[in-house]
């Protein structure tokens, strides 16, 4: 009689996006995470490529009188959306077949203006333009957000921080007597 062994599931490994970040992968054993105040992230899945990818942008657009250095343009989403974009069709993802997700876009501070608001209309414009079907969103508010993104299966999982003040905890150490070896 032979035994099987239970096999245990992979590790995932995790990979985080920072702003101005885009990163796509078919990699069933890959996760995708990111943290957000007012920026954006979006995660696109195409089911039938089984493949994903998350991008995570700070400001909606640039300024029409700036002159940016390329390098930083990844920070607006209407760059970082392209690359996002052209980085799925390049893993095999036909654009008719693409889904996506809206995450972040919180009011952090008052007094900063619009800006999530302005990202997550941004966000919500462009995918209508481009024609891809938004599956859901959990945006606004004044809480940051955890996105966690398994990009192969099209998974995500969202968890709001929460915005009520931390308890100070005073810990008081009791008093010490005799030798004391630090190290």
């Amino acid at each position: 009689m032979s035994m099987m062994s239970p096999i245990a599931p992979p590790l995932m490994r995790r990979l985080t996006v920072a702003q101005g970040d885009s990163i796509v992968s078919g990699d069933p054993d890959v996760e995708f995470t990111t943290v957000l105040g007012s920026c954006v992230a979006v995660c696109l899945h195409d089911g039938r490529a089984g493949v994903g990818g998350m991008n995570h942008f700070l400001l909606a657009e640039p300024a029409p009188i700036a002159n940016e250095d390329a390098r930083l343009l990844n920070r607006y989403g209407v760059h970082s959306m392209e690359l996002l974009i052209n980085a799925m069709l390049k893993q095999g993802a036909i654009r008719q077949n693409l889904k996506a997700r809206i995450y972040g876009g919180a009011t952090m501070r008052q007094g900063l203006g619009e800006i999530g608001n302005s990202n997550i209309q941004f966000a919500r414009r462009f995918l209508t333009n481009e024609n891809i079907a938004i599956l859901g969103e959990n945006v606004g508010g004044v809480s940051a957000r955890r996105v966690e993104f398994r990009p192969a299966a099209g998974l995500s999982r969202c968890k709001t921080v929460s915005t009520q003040p931390v308890e100070q905890i005073i810990i008081k150490s009791p008093p010490v007597s005799g030798d004391v070896e630090l190290f």
